[in-house]
């Protein structure tokens, strides 16, 4: 299994390692230190990344830092004759990033099918709220006109993290940046306490937003070739 650290966190597993096993010299430049913890190994790299056996999980979740409720947004699909597009948004607790960012949700972009519905089944189970559109191309061609994509899809993220926090209080929202300007003028409206954070590739740094990204690409897989409009 793999993931990635901050510094504060690759600090804090240093000390979770001494007291439970031992850390050992790295083997490749690449490397800042290897670990053993009862007969299984982790490799930490320089760039943040490590690497680890299934069963020191929990020892990398003990070492992660999360703070408050987040919700994140994300889609997934182009529409039109390719299929449907499906827009998703999450909540999660700090709890529930650590145990997901524990068992590889950032590093999750290529995985097959399989591990795909066993990730979604965790995030369904974990999350506090969540909620997924799915807009057909037959539904797309009576609304879409050239040039308003990004204003619908900014409509339909606001649609499913208002539905989200309808049963949530967060502190923040999280979504990757598609046309930022949309995205702040429409979800101004959602909360003044509420901040919200729009960067590109957010799911690559935000466990709630991989989350979002997950329960939407699951979504559009198996409703590809179905009329189903909303789940």
């Amino acid at each position: 299994m793999s993931t990635w650290l901050k510094e504060e966190e690759i600090e804090r597993l240093k000390i979770i390692v001494k007291s439970k096993g031992e850390i050992k010299e790295p083997k490749s430049p690449w490397e800042s230190f290897r670990f053993h913890i009862r007969g299984y190994m982790g490799i930490v790299y320089s760039s943040g990344k490590v690497v680890y056996h299934k069963p020191l999980a929990s020892v990398i979740e003990e070492a992660l830092i999360e703070e408050g409720m987040e919700i994140g947004s994300d889609e997934a699909g182009k529409g039109e004759k390719t299929g449907p597009i499906v827009v998703a948004s999450v909540a999660l607790d700090p709890a529930a990033r650590k145990r997901l960012r524990s068992r590889g949700l950032l590093e999750s972009k290529s995985i097959p099918q399989g591990r795909l519905e066993e990730l979604v089944a965790l995030i369904k189970k974990s999350a506090k709220a969540y909620a997924i559109k799915i807009v057909y191309p037959d539904e797309l061609s009576l609304i879409w006109k050239k040039g308003n994509l990004n204003e619908l899809l900014a409509k339909w993220h606001f649609e499913v993290i208002s539905n989200v926090l309808s049963e949530v209080e967060a502190s923040r929202i999280i979504i990757d940046s598609f046309d930022k300007k949309k995205l702040e003028n429409i979800l101004s409206s959602l909360s003044e306490t509420i901040k919200v954070v729009i960067e590109p590739k957010a799911d690559e740094k935000y466990a709630v937003v991989a989350a979002a990204s997950l329960l939407a690409k699951l979504s559009y897989i198996k409703n590809e070739k179905r009329g189903i409009k909303w789940s």
